[in-house]
């Protein structure tokens, strides 16, 4: 602006996919499962011209499931996509899932499990009252695995209802800068979450960014206005947004 030129925003026209999607395959979640099947939310994501989507329900639940049962039934629903893929066109499908990151910073799924997936979402659902110290240290550690790419809505604020935990973002960044990995900026009304002020803390320390809606049901794949304008209210340009990737480009980015 002072030198009278302005970035040119990221759009939401430059989004190619939504990685952040919760189906209603019976995974037996931590938490909510999605209302819509994987056929209902692959055909949303086609109608709003998409290019990939990435299926992310809660893991399954481990006060209910040992970890043989977990990995039996994420094999499962993983072997349901490609059945879907098998007869679907012009859209991809990654194999993801939203991961609790435990108190000790430990992933609620282990690596065998892990290993059957195409990458993961991770996220703070539980013990949201750590110092900023120890809350840094699990996020930090639940991002550390290989398949760990993307932090989930980070600060874990509800508009209204509560505040987000305490981190130590100048920490979250150089991880993530170091070791590719992505935070989100979740399109959900009341997450909005990144904030602006944090998008634009982000965008000028080159950290990448992955605007996702969080969808639990297919109507809701059409908040990723939402996120997009929190984007732009922080300054987000196109190459700012990794979902702004075409597939091929997105997947290697994820294998990395």
């Amino acid at each position: 602006a002072i030198s009278h030129k302005l970035p040119k925003l990221v759009e939401q026209t430059d989004i190619k996919g939504d990685l952040h999607i919760h189906s209603s395959f019976a995974i037996d979640p931590s938490h909510d499962l999605g209302k819509n099947s994987i056929e209902e939310m692959v055909s949303q994501a086609k109608k709003l011209k998409y290019e990939y989507i990435g299926l992310s329900e809660h893991n399954p639940s481990i006060s209910k499931h040992n970890s043989g049962q977990i990995y039996s039934l994420i094999a499962r629903r993983n072997e349901n996509i490609e059945q879907i893929k098998s007869s679907t066109k012009n859209i991809r499908i990654f194999k993801l899932l939203e991961i609790d990151i435990l108190s000790n910073g430990k992933l609620a799924v282990d690596h065998k499990s892990l290993s059957i997936l195409d990458g993961a979402i991770v996220s703070i659902h539980s013990s949201f009252a750590m110092s900023r110290d120890k809350m840094t240290k699990r996020v930090i550690h639940g991002l550390s695995h290989p398949k760990a790419k993307i932090l989930a809505h980070p600060t874990g604020r509800l508009i209204n209802q509560r505040v987000g935990y305490e981190l130590d973002f100048d920490k979250i960044f150089d991880f993530c800068k170091k070791n590719n990995k992505a935070l989100e900026i979740n399109s959900w009304p009341t997450r909005l979450d990144l904030p602006d002020t944090l998008i634009m803390e982000a965008v000028k320390n080159n950290i990448k960014l992955v605007v996702n809606t969080d969808s639990h049901a297919v109507w809701q794949m059409d908040l990723m206005k939402y996120g997009v304008a929190m984007a732009r209210r922080g300054w987000a340009k196109k190459n700012d947004i990794l979902n702004t990737l075409g597939y091929n480009d997105f997947n290697e980015w994820l294998k990395m």
